[in-house]
């Protein structure tokens, strides 16, 4: 059986390592780029030299929240172009690299690893969350460009999970002061929570939704008011 590569770009990312760890016990074969620089389209695909025959599809995770710190006020043409350079440059070139193999190939599917913030302002996560916008029209768009060629594009909007609990603490904001009590079920989701998703994204039935903004944060953005008060 020839082997089935899925590409990771975030190797500290806790869960990308989740995904890639159930990955591999469905069949896939995981591929982390590290040490590259994955704004350079040499590098990368120098990298996917040896992989790109077989290659099945990307699951692309957005950088860690505590290099885009900044808010509005704070923010200035040096911070603005240190996250465009970490975040947005990145990961275009990651989906037009990708996106040139998949769609030589007629096929596979690309998973953009977003956050619910690309939709919802934390303050002081102020270009945190412009990228996490920037993305999302990223996707839309790379649907549209490479979904003709049998591409799926899926923008997985995701919250917080265990082991992000300071992640996304801000003065501004209170919705992540005692994270747990925002989910329905009152704790915070493992951080396996959406490995079954990303496996049925990347097994190619979810066709139909190319281009779609998938909310898989456990109902956090429903909260309005802790559970029990009505209880």
């Amino acid at each position: 059986m020839p082997k089935k590569f899925v590409y990771f770009n975030a190797t500290a990312d806790i869960v990308s390592a989740e995904i890639a760890e159930h990955l591999k016990k469905i069949g896939y074969a995981p591929v982390f780029s590290v040490g590259i620089d994955l704004a350079s389209a040499v590098e990368l695909g120098d990298f996917f030299e040896p992989y790109k025959n077989d290659l099945v599809g990307a699951v692309l995770a957005n950088p860690p929240i505590d290099i885009m710190r900044g808010d509005i006020e704070n923010t200035g043409d040096e911070t603005w172009n240190i996250a465009r350079d970490s975040f947005a440059v990145p990961m275009l070139n990651m989906t037009q690299v990708v996106g040139k193999i998949l769609s030589e190939k007629k096929g596979g599917n690309i998973i953009y690893l977003n956050s619910i913030h690309a939709e919802k302002p934390i303050g002081s996560g102020f270009l945190y969350t412009t990228g996490c916008a920037a993305v999302q029209m990223l996707c839309r768009e790379a649907a549209l460009i490479y979904g003709s060629y049998n591409v799926g594009c899926y923008n997985v909007m995701r919250g917080i999970v265990e082991g992000e609990e300071s992640f996304f603490a801000s003065d501004y904001s209170p919705i992540h002061h005692n994270p747990n009590l925002r989910f329905p079920k009152e704790k915070l989701p493992p951080a396996d929570a959406i490995n079954e998703l990303c496996a049925f994204l990347l097994g190619g039935g979810a066709y139909i939704l190319n281009g779609a903004d998938l909310h898989a944060d456990e109902g956090f953005g429903l909260y309005f008011g802790k559970s029990g008060y009505y209880k």
